[in-house]
């Protein structure tokens, strides 16, 4: 009986901590989530042209290796946030877990050029390396945003008969994309809850499918390593972050973003067009949720390119210089179109962004595998001390 109350006592005990653990991965799966559902995923048109021959075990392991993804990109977050307080520790003569830990607990995202830590996610690769990935990833992040400027002009005129939609939308996700992080994983998380809420709704309007028996796993890897590049480097923030922060991160972002895909992919169908979801949903009398979808879609991307562009600039011209510049270059080459932005760039920024997967995957395992061989020095020289 004792030993039963005991038991019951740990798990109370534990109760809020888990919990804790769980809001903190829930907020960081909605901002991985919103950087990840563009236009693309919203509309139906990337998971037909992946899926339209693949079988659900396809579906599903393509949003199990996303999952797998933020979970790794957490830990990314964590190795850096540790190196930086290593190097501060080098700096100020303070090291070991023991040292002068309120210090350091405070010391937050250093930057490189101060103390000779890690400024970005990039800085886990050699310097020269990390510049050419760093300026092609904003290249591409500000092409996204272009791209989705002109997306959110197209879904409104096309739904609603409505013009200059894109430049309204696009001034207050720049406005946004000037929020702290912390604070845009509270917004996205509602973002994204009213995204499932109104896919759910197009699944059970639609009617029945026959999915295909097509087995491609190299299909899934592809699919994946292609979408993970921008929300890979939005939660791969340097800070503190438990193992079982990014293990829930991993769990969660599998579970929302695998029910995603397998309802529009039962909701696209066998419907044709550029945007699948938007026939479907045409077909039973629900195209303006459809629309809704794709808008709340382009935004939550729009808000997640901005704030990504806006972290590099602001530092250097300032919050309203730097959202003043996005906006209006951002509008500018909107102009081109969405469809030939899309066309001339993303067969590229999609390569790129897999090239960026592998990578990260192979410097993490590098990591992973190197902090094994430390700690087994370590307690092979505590032993022979001894």
């Amino acid at each position: 009986m004792t030993l039963m109350r005991n038991d019951c006592r740990h798990i109370l005990n534990a109760a809020p901590i888990y919990f804790n653990y769980m809001v903190k991965a829930f907020k960081n799966t909605a901002l991985y989530v919103s950087a990840i559902i563009g236009a693309g995923f919203a509309s139906g048109s990337e998971i037909a042209l992946f899926f339209k021959e693949q079988g659900v075990v396809v579906v599903i392991a393509a949003g199990l290796l996303l999952g797998g993804f933020a979970a790794i990109f957490i830990r990314i977050g964590g190795m850096l946030h540790e190196q930086n307080e290593d190097a501060l520790c080098e700096r100020n003569g303070v090291c070991g877990k023991n040292g002068n830990g309120a210090f350091r607990e405070k010391s937050g995202v250093l930057r490189k050029k101060n103390i000779g830590g890690v400024s970005d996610f990039f800085d886990i690769f050699p310097r020269g390396f990390a510049r050419v990935l760093r300026a092609v990833f904003l290249v591409s992040s500000f092409v996204t945003l272009a791209a989705m400027t002109a997306g959110a002009e197209d879904v409104f005129f096309g739904a609603f008969g409505l013009k200059y939609t894109g430049i309204i939308s696009l001034i207050p996700a720049v406005v946004l994309g000037l929020m702290k992080t912390d604070g845009l994983k509270s917004f996205f998380s509602a973002l994204v809850i009213i995204i499932i809420g109104l896919i759910a709704f197009l699944f059970f309007k639609s009617g029945e499918y026959a999915a295909p028996s097509g087995f491609n796993f190299l299909t899934a890897v592809s699919y994946a390593s292609m979408n993970v590049f921008l929300g890979g480097y939005l939660i791969a923030k340097p800070k503190k972050a438990e193992k079982n922060e990014a293990l829930f991160t991993g769990i969660f972002s599998a579970l929302i973003i695998t029910a995603l895909l397998l309802m529009i992919y039962k909701i696209n169908g066998s419907a044709t067009g550029e945007m699948p979801v938007v026939t479907a949903a045409a077909a039973v009398g629900c195209k303006k949720a459809a629309a809704a979808i794709i808008f709340l879609a382009v935004f939550s991307t729009m808000i997640s390119t901005s704030k990504t562009l806006l972290n590099f600039a602001k530092k250097r011209y300032g919050n309203a210089a730097s959202a003043a510049a996005l906006i209006t270059c951002a509008f500018c080459v909107s102009l081109i179109g969405f469809d030939r932005l899309v066309r001339g760039t993303y067969p590229a920024i999609s390569l790129f962004s897999s090239a960026f997967a592998a990578l990260t995957v192979v410097r993490m395992i590098r990591y992973s595998y190197g902090e094994r061989i430390a700690e087994r020095i370590k307690q092979g020289s505590a032993r022979a001390r001894s």
